[in-house]
């Protein structure tokens, strides 16, 4: 199981991406092992809140992207402790990213799970009322500016629905290096990020939508972390 890493030094959005990017160029560690396990270690961190998973009824959203991956990737493992109801939401299959996050996309689809366009989600009557948990995993790090408007519809919805909503890695809508957060942004019960945590956790408006932030290790090697949560 990844290791909790326990620095609260935070960083930025361009930091992070560069310990991602050194960890697979420098390190050889590759683009779905850091994937699968952050999906690992977010659904670790869900079910252990959760508890009996029978007892709940989850809906994963998934972007394009790798923060999407992390989704599908958690998507897998809480469909084995058999929740009463779990269904993804996401992008059409061709405007998912071609890499990592595609092929755990398809392993989701071929294990059985349902997944569904957001869509399907946000035209529903009342769509939350089917539901007592969600994953946030739509954008990552990489987020700035304004939400399109079918993910601030989505986080209007989320809002005001009184769900237990776990962002992954980022709450939609944050930006992770200022803490600025768009209008309608996704606020999370619990914020599961990987590496180390980001400034916008405690800045600006980042406090009051990211909730009790868990941050673990997903491989990344301990010397190239420390070198970044020392500076």
């Amino acid at each position: 199981m990844p290791k909790y890493h326990r620095s609260n030094k935070g960083v930025s959005a361009e930091e992070m991406a560069r310990i991602d990017q050194r960890a697979q160029e420098e390190y050889g560690i590759p683009q779905g092992v850091l994937m699968a396990n952050a999906g690992r270690f977010a659904s670790d961190v869900i079910i252990a809140d959760l508890g009996e998973l029978s007892d709940h009824k989850i809906a994963v959203f998934c972007g394009k992207g790798n923060n999407g991956g992390d989704g599908f990737v958690i998507a897998k493992h809480l469909a084995d402790r058999s929740p009463a109801e779990l269904r993804v939401y996401a992008p059409q299959e061709e405007k998912i990213r071609r890499g990592a996050a595609y092929d755990n996309f398809v392993t989701a689809r071929d294990m059985g799970i349902r997944i569904r366009p957001l869509d399907e989600f946000l035209s529903g009557e009342d769509p939350a009322a089917e539901y007592t948990v969600a994953v946030d995993s739509i954008f990552g790090t990489g987020f700035k500016g304004e939400l399109p408007e079918q993910f601030a519809a989505l986080g209007r919805i989320l809002n005001s629905s009184g769900m237990k909503v776990f962002a992954v890695d980022v709450p939609t809508g944050l930006d992770a290096t200022t803490g600025t957060a768009s209008k309608d942004c996704i606020k999370a019960y619990k914020t599961i990020s990987f590496g180390l945590p980001k400034k916008g956790f405690y800045l600006n408006d980042g406090p009051g939508v990211s909730g009790k932030v868990v941050v673990g290790n997903i491989g990344f090697p301990e010397a190239l972390l420390e070198s970044y949560a020392s500076q």
